[in-house]
């Protein structure tokens, strides 16, 4: 292969210290890959590596995953596609893998991350895939019509394959209710994928003054949010006028849309109209109340009326003596002629003052008027009401039975002639003699109110009067005597005689009256004596009337011990049992002693309240004791659950006395709850239990009803009364009915017995195969660890991928033993820090570990990424089967490493150099280099001298001298001709040229303005430029750089400056000649004689080649 000829190249050449190849820039093309794969499909992928420079990219790629399958392990060139394959074969929908590709190559070591995700069955739609209910409310976000066409599909089961239970179960049953257009809101609603469609307008009233003209108004109406729901409009008022009556969210721009009514003055009524336009949706009603007010037309008619109606009242007020009669006459008088004033028949008022005139007495006022009067002959025909009327006063004025035959005469011509003139009437029955029966009287009264059907007061006084008289005369209570009797009643007229005697009438009634119930009410207010009270008592048991504001009657007669027929159960049947905070009158205890028709929760409040208020040691509770354990056990069976019953079954429900089904109902009680909603229009409640069936389907009464809950996910339904079905949808409250906890603590006792056994998943069995198929999680790792032992030991440690995979894998579960890690530590080959796990317990359990540590340094050597190695290293060193060019590359490449990058290194390492080189092995010269640099800067007891010296001395040879040789020893360094030297180094970027510009004064010479000199530094190695200098003890150097970089720029350093710190030993050359700058003149000239002797001794004694 290709790469594993590169890998051995890299490695020989580094062995031989040769680093001259740059390290390719890697770049790729993804490093999170997303595998988005169908079930049951094999995902076909690739990533691309690439070298930002020209030279090819050899490496190695390691999948962590044993589903995904390489091409091609290996790869070599620039740019490299490398290929794979993820087997999902075996993984449901919703499986998420997550690994890694480890490459290895010349530019490096590096991880790219996956995800594996098996996706769900999914529906291609216009705006892309669905494949969860996420993806559908997207859709019907941006295409309700397309998603209401596919949520009526059956290919939507699809999507719902891997749902929750709950949403599967959810749409099962709207199938069978609906699956028109509100469905797919209800059920996005219900799956918690959107809030519910709610309206609210711009204002919700308005005011109109006086209009004269049509006005046309807008409301802005606003949804809180997406979806669709019909609206519909309605209004109350006939001056509202509206053009839509029926509309959708769909006509709403954005999330609002304008309203039109129109007001139309033509058919308001004077004073202020009232209407409302009603919004209704399938979860609310929203009333826009509107208010116009209309200035009513003034009419002197109305004022009149008003007139009239205070002398009435004033005429009644002197008949039950509250006022006198002088005084009402004055004020009739008076009102007569404001009447007049404002228009009305001044004949007809000036009776009216003659008739108030003589009901005072004040006979000669009212005999002057009626003299005045002009009668003629044939007013009877022109002005019948007023020639009655004056008839009848001058029949009270002359009192003469002649003139009132006459009179009666007349009258009663013009009653017959129009017989609805009540008016002639009453003129008829008070002077006529006929009338004088009160039974004729009565008689004629009652035929004209039901020929009539209407009636009025003075015709009600008329008929009142003959009951006052004589109550004996009240026969029955029909619809004429019960209006003439609250005529009475409400005027004040009735005598205590007659209202007992109406009372003890009353009793004696068939069936409920309102009216007459309102008329005795008002006689009790008047006259509360028992026989009116049990008179409204029978009337509303009579009636069967069992509202709570009927409860004050039945209270009053309990307290007063009345002995009326099925007092007491009404009493209890109208008892508002949340406000009773105290025990129940002793005679209702006593009562229902002796027999209970009561309905169950009636009863429970008896009890409930004998147990909480009688005393326990007491007749009446001993008596009751067995009855409500009875009862209790009864109800319990029944599932039946209110407070008192809760009270109930605290005192008398103990655990020694369950049954089996007692148990059973007392589960179920105990998950009893009670759902409310204030929405008026709902039918029924259900509950779509866990299974997806529909059990429970409970009728609400009054906006509640009681449903059992026995598991978190079963689902609450709302049925209206035109069949629609609700979800969360709309609002309501649940509370549950019972909760103690001994019983719930006895409830867990109790479990119901499922239908059938549930069917056991088959697990496959335990193979390779099987685990390539399905993967590792089906199986126990104890199992499969077992498995893989048993294969490693039958096959002799062959080597086989899924079996190595599945090993590293328990492995790093913590699933080992020695058979496992030699086999890992023989075969395995994967991403440095997996191999360096495995090298690490082998090493702890003893296990032979130097060809994993070959393949962890011959990795880390190839990638040039090494790191925490050198305990790895120097295992494999120790092994003795180490290959002697990977040992050398190593130490090559950790001593570039410690010498241009400062890496930090263990003596461990230099050890190896030294032994290396003791057996005569040709290390390259950056070995040596980054060893004499090592222990320039540590110990030199612990190091090799001899090692020590001849590296310097040949390296020296070579003229790669570094400024660290100056650390050593000064014989040393006089061996290597060191000892005068100063060094100067600096280190360049790559590529670059290094030119020092200096110049050498005299230390004394402050202001010296020689030139500086140029040179270029040569590079002793890689970029490291070093310059000597010989310098006196009195010279100073300064200097600086100018780097001339590959892209042209040019650095300049800063200036410095060296001077000599020590004392320069008095040998060599330039030693003899800085000593003698420091002598006297004499000894100066003995020194050069000396010096000169010295140079001709050595010019014969040594030839220069």
């Amino acid at each position: 292969m290709q790469e594993v000829e590169g890998l051995k190249n890299k490695i020989k050449r580094f062995s031989n210290g040769d680093f001259s190849k740059e390290q390719p820039d890697v770049r790729f093309s993804e490093t999170n890959l997303v595998l988005l794969i169908g079930e049951g499909e094999t995902f076909q992928g690739n990533f691309t590596i690439e070298n930002r420079k020209e030279a090819p990219v050899r490496g190695l790629v390691y999948s962590s995953s044993f589903r995904i399958h390489l091409k091609e392990s290996g790869f070599e060139g620039n740019p490299v596609v490398i290929s794979f394959t993820y087997d999902a074969e075996g993984l449901e929908p919703g499986y998420v893998e997550n690994g890694t590709f480890t490459v290895v190559c010349n530019g490096g070591e590096y991880e790219l991350s996956f995800t594996a995700v098996i996706e769900r069955p999914y529906l291609m739609t216009s705006h892309g895939k669905v494949q969860n209910m996420k993806d559908f409310k997207l859709l019907a976000m941006k295409d309700f019509l397309e998603a209401r066409r596919l949520f009526r599909s059956m290919s939507f089961y699809e999507i719902l394959r891997y749902e929750n239970p709950r949403v599967v179960a959810l749409y099962n049953n709207m199938r069978k209710w609906s699956l028109g257009e509100q469905a797919v809101e209800e059920f996005l609603v219900g799956i918690k994928q959107k809030e519910c469609l709610f309206l609210s307008l711009s204002e919700y009233e308005k005011k109109f003054e006086s209009p004269n003209e049509a006005v046309r108004e807008n409301i802005i109406i606003t949804k809180n949010t997406w979806g669709y729901m019909p609206i519909r409009a309605s209004v109350e008022g006939n001056f509202i006028q509206i053009t839509q009556k029926e509309f959708t969210t769909d006509d709403f721009v954005g999330n609002t849309l304008g309203f039109h009514y129109v007001i139309t003055p033509q058919v308001l009524h004077a004073g202020r109209n009232f209407g409302r336009i009603i919004f209704t949706t399938p979860y609310e009603q929203i009333a826009y109340e509107i208010e116009v007010t209309r200035e009513g037309v003034h009419t002197p008619k109305h004022e009149q009326t008003f007139y009239m109606t205070q002398i009435i009242k004033g005429y009644f007020s002197c008949i039950t003596g509250t006022s006198d009669l002088l005084s009402w006459a004055e004020d009739t008088v008076q009102l007569a002629g404001q009447m007049e004033n404002l228009g009305r028949d001044a004949a007809f008022c000036s009776l009216v003052k003659a008739h108030a005139y003589l009901e005072s007495g004040q006979t000669e006022e009212a005999a002057r008027i009626i003299e005045e009067y002009n009668y003629g002959r044939f007013d009877m025909m022109k002005r019948p009401e007023n020639t009655t009327y004056y008839l009848y006063l001058t029949a009270l004025l002359k009192k003469n039975a002649n003139h009132t035959e006459h009179v009666t005469d007349e009258i009663k011509k013009a009653y017959n002639k129009h017989p609805k003139m009540w008016s002639a009437l009453c003129m008829l029955v008070d002077i006529d003699p006929e009338y004088r029966n009160i039974t004729r009287r009565l008689a004629a009264l009652e035929k004209h109110f039901y020929a009539e059907k209407a009636g009025h007061t003075l015709l009600y006084l008329q008929a009142f009067k003959c009951y006052r008289e004589d109550p004996v005369c009240l026969k029955k209570l029909g619809n004429f005597e019960i209006r003439v009797l609250s005529f009475g009643s409400r005027y004040g007229l009735f005598t205590r005689e007659l209202a007992l005697y109406t009372a003890n009438l009353a009793g004696q009634q068939k069936k409920f009256d309102r009216q007459l119930f309102r008329l005795l009410k008002r006689l009790y207010t008047d006259y509360p004596d028992p026989m009116v009270l049990t008179s409204i008592c029978t009337l509303l048991i009579k009636g069967n009337q069992i509202r709570s504001e009927y409860f004050k009657w039945y209270e009053l007669a309990v307290e007063q011990e009345m002995k009326i027929v099925q007092l007491y159960e009404y009493y209890m049947m109208t008892i508002e049992e949340e406000r009773v905070k105290d025990p129940l009158p002793k005679a209702v205890c006593l009562y229902f002693m002796h027999g209970n028709t009561l309905t169950y929760e009636k009863t429970a409040f008896l009890y409930a309240n004998i147990i909480q208020f009688q005393d326990e040691t007491g007749e009446i509770y001993a008596y009751y004791r067995d009855k409500m354990e009875a009862f209790a056990w009864e109800q319990l069976l029944k599932r039946h659950i209110n407070e008192p019953l809760r009270i109930i079954y605290k005192k008398f429900c103990t655990e020694e006395n369950m049954t089996e089904d007692r148990l059973e109902a007392l589960n179920d009680i105990c998950h009893a709850y009670e759902v409310r909603t204030k929405l008026p229009f709902m039918k029924s409640v259900m509950v779509i239990e866990e299974d997806g069936e529909i059990h429970q389907r409970v009728g609400v009464v009054d906006g509640s009803a009681m449903i059992f809950l026995y598991d978190k996910d079963s689902r609450i339904i709302w049925e209206s009364m035109d069949g629609r079905h609700y979800t969360d949808s709309i609002p309501y409250e649940t509370t549950r009915l019972f909760y103690e906890m001994r019983f719930v603590e006895l409830c867990r006792k109790f479990e119901k017995k499922p239908d059938q056994e549930e069917e056991s998943v088959p697990v496959p069995e335990l193979s390779f195969e099987n685990i390539e198929k399905h993967g590792m999680e089906l199986f126990a790792d104890e199992e499969i660890f077992d498995l893989c032992t048993k294969k490693i030991q039958e096959d002799g440690y062959e080597e086989e991928e899924t079996l190595l995979e599945v090993c590293f894998v328990l492995f790093q579960r913590g699933h080992f033993d020695r058979t496992t890690l030699t086999y890992l530590s023989m075969y395995y080959c994967g991403a440095t820090r997996n191999m360096k796990q495995v090298w690490r317990a082998a090493k702890k359990e003893g296990v032979p570990s130097g060809k994993i540590a070959e393949r962890i340094i011959t990795q880390m050597v190839f990638s040039e990424n090494i790191f925490g190695e050198e305990e790895i290293f120097c295992d494999y060193y120790d092994s003795g089967n180490g290959y002697f060019r990977l040992i050398r590359a190593y130490l090559a490449y950790i001593s570039r490493e410690y010498l241009m990058r400062e890496r930090q290194t263990g003596e461990s390492v230099w050890k190896v150099v030294e032994k290396e080189a003791a057996v005569g092995e040709q290390l390259p010269d950056i070995c040596r280099i980054a060893y004499l640099k090592y222990y320039s800067e540590h110990d030199l007891e612990s190091a090799s001298e001899e090692l020590l010296k001849r590296f310097l001395r040949e390296l020296c040879e070579k003229q790669a001298v570094f400024q660290f040789y100056l650390k050593y020893p000064r014989p040393w360094l006089q061996e290597v001709m060191l000892y005068d030297k100063s060094i100067i180094e600096y280190r360049a970027k790559k590529g670059s040229q290094v030119v020092i510009e200096y110049k050498i004064r005299k230390a004394k010479d402050q202001e010296d303005e020689q030139p500086y000199q140029k040179e270029i530094m040569p590079a002793v190695y890689e970029d490291i430029h070093v310059r000597t200098f010989i310098l006196y003890s009195d010279e100073i150097l300064e200097y600086y750089f100018k780097e001339l970089k590959m892209d042209g720029s040019t650095a300049v350093s800063e200036k410095h400056v060296l001077r000599l710190d020590g004392e320069i030993p008095a040998v060599g050359t330039y030693g003899r000649l800085d000593d003698m700058s420091e002598l006297t003149k004499e000894a100066l000239k003995q020194a050069i004689n000396e010096y000169s002797r010295e140079k001709e001794l050595s010019q014969e004694l040594f030839m220069l080649y």
